[in-house]
């Protein structure tokens, strides 16, 4: 493996208040990312068998956001220079893909069950081990390339300033490959906010060139 290579695989850590992100992919507990991938915030995505999701993983950089706590403290009522009108969520915990639509029929909420079988999970490890609440994950070939998706923050903790940490901690990896050509992501949902808020913390812009968009879609795909 090249010295580039590795510096991009070691496993990175993150604390902040109590909260820690890392890169570690074997912290990661496969249930509660699977319960969140089922649910309507992930529309893009579905549930996979466990040696499966553990492939995915382990083929990307991914990005754990762990809290100490299963449930966040109580909050003051939320509002705006005394309005009384709640602050909009980042952007970040406002999940997007390329679609809009939602898949039906699914609980949108993985963490109403999450919590009724413990505070993680339902393996020892996990009961016993800090909550996930967040994830990304970037598909790349730790050189040339990267392209961000599945930007996940549980609905209960948005609003703290989480997601800008998630998606700094991500750019900050970014930076670290001296060769990268792109780094990307697809947005669907709520454009204008996204792309303000990618564009400040990744450094994105829309793609500016005439180009076309190739895709097929294989199997997994669920919109």
């Amino acid at each position: 493996m090249s010295h580039v290579a590795h510096a991009v695989e070691t496993s990175k850590t993150w604390t902040r208040d109590g909260f820690m992100i890392s890169t570690d992919t074997a912290l990661i507990p496969i249930d509660t990312l699977n319960k969140a991938f089922a649910s309507e915030d992930m529309y893009w995505a579905s549930p996979l068998p466990e040696p499966v999701m553990r492939d995915m993983l382990d083929n990307s950089i991914c990005f754990g956001l762990y809290s100490p706590t299963p449930a966040p403290p109580p909050a003051a009522e939320p509002s705006q220079e005394g309005t009384g009108v709640a602050a909009a969520p980042d952007p970040a915990e406002t999940l997007h893909e390329i679609a809009t639509s939602v898949k039906p029929g699914v609980n949108s909420n993985p963490t109403a069950t999450a919590h009724a079988e413990g505070p993680v999970g339902t393996t020892a490890r996990e009961e016993q081990g800090p909550s996930l609440i967040g994830f990304a994950r970037c598909i790349t070939d730790r050189v040339s390339l990267l392209y961000l998706t599945d930007v996940y923050v549980q609905p209960e903790w948005q609003g703290r300033g989480l997601g800008k940490w998630l998606i700094s901690c991500v750019q900050e990896v970014v930076e670290d490959m001296p060769y990268l050509r792109r780094s990307l992501c697809i947005i669907g949902h709520d454009k204008e906010r996204s792309m303000e808020f990618y564009g400040r913390l990744m450094k994105m812009t829309p793609v500016q060139e005439p180009v076309a968009v190739l895709n097929w879609k294989g199997p997994g795909n669920t919109f």
